[in-house]
């Protein structure tokens, strides 16, 4: 099939298809994205800077029946092979399905839950580059990271179904799962005797572990340019540590300014530190409650009751 240009002054490479057109584009192999982020009932639902793939033309497909607005996006070298990708791809799907926690979840969200990581990395090879990295400097990050991107996932599944009258931002969702598959990356630049052993609140005293947040955003900062991470992926990572009543790090937000995803992924954060041990208190579900309640003012409310709840099955 040919790209055929549209014959304006203001978008010359770009061109209206149809969604069977597009789909044959991408089947051939062609890279491709949309001139402008596209919004269903003010959520986002694909985003301009990401690679078209058949199953952003599905979610197309079921909102509009106008033709779309597409262009060639920049061929780039690939950071790791589809071989790599496939098999990251497929060892963060058992550590999933391995979960007592995903495992207890109704089918419906578990279908969801897998959909979406199924859908990560065909379209970005930064995910599988960073995680690579990270299990090469410790596979305990490595299995934390993964960790806590399902229970972030889980989370706002629900958070999603009561706060956008049942409908789901499976955009959001992606952003949730990049944002905490790589909100530890900034450890990447700290020296392992500074966090590889019990977390202690004490120990978050320490500049280099208060700084963790800020460097891991330094470094995606650093390759914006070639990836064009979403700003709420930036976010998590930036503000994954902050707390609502501002006492997180590293700067100290207040509730308003710290976005729902990053609340999200630093509630997942601690509550997986709390199933894996790695904090001075016990694991038992009611011990976890009891903890999360005498530092309810930390962390928001309705994403605190949501885990809560989702969880309860653990004990």
């Amino acid at each position: 099939m040919d790209l055929r240009r549209k014959n304006t002054n203001h978008r010359r490479d770009s061109m209206e298809v149809t969604t069977d057109e597009l789909r044959m584009l991408i089947k051939e192999g062609k890279k491709l994205g949309l001139t402008e982020d596209f919004f269903f009932k003010g959520m986002l639902l694909v985003s301009k800077a990401k690679v078209l793939t058949q199953k952003d033309v599905d979610r197309l497909d079921n909102m509009t029946n106008r033709k779309i607005d597409i262009k060639m996006t920049e061929e780039t070298d690939s950071l790791v092979s589809p071989k790599v990708k496939k098999a990251m791809n497929h060892e963060i799907l058992n550590h999933l399905k391995n979960h007592i926690y995903y495992n207890k979840l109704k089918d419906d969200k578990r279908d969801e839950v897998g959909r979406i990581i199924d859908n990560l990395f065909p379209h970005s090879d930064y995910p599988s580059y960073a995680l690579q990295h990270i299990y090469g400097f410790s596979k305990k990050l490595y299995t934390h990271s993964i960790h806590v991107a399902i229970i972030a996932l889980i989370i706002d599944l629900t958070w999603q179904k009561e706060h956008n009258n049942g409908l789901i931002d499976s955009m959001r969702l992606e952003n949730i799962l990049f944002g905490a598959l790589l909100h530890d990356v900034g450890y990447l630049t700290i020296d392992k005797k500074y966090w590889a052993g019990k977390r202690m609140d004490k120990d978050f005293q320490d500049p280099n572990l208060r700084s963790h947040p800020s460097r891991g955003y330094e470094l995606l900062i650093r390759d914006q340019g070639k990836h064009c991470f979403n700003p709420e992926v930036l976010n998590i990572v930036h503000h994954h540590e902050e707390r609502v009543d501002q006492s997180g790090f590293p700067t100290g937000l207040s509730e308003t300014k710290i976005g729902s995803s990053s609340q999200i992924v630093g509630l997942a954060n601690e509550f997986e530190h709390l199933l894996n041990n790695e904090l001075t208190y016990s694991v038992s579900y009611l011990e976890m409650c009891r903890y999360f309640m005498s530092r309810k003012s930390a962390y928001n409310k309705n994403c605190l009751d949501i885990l809560c709840e989702e969880f309860k099955g653990l004990d």
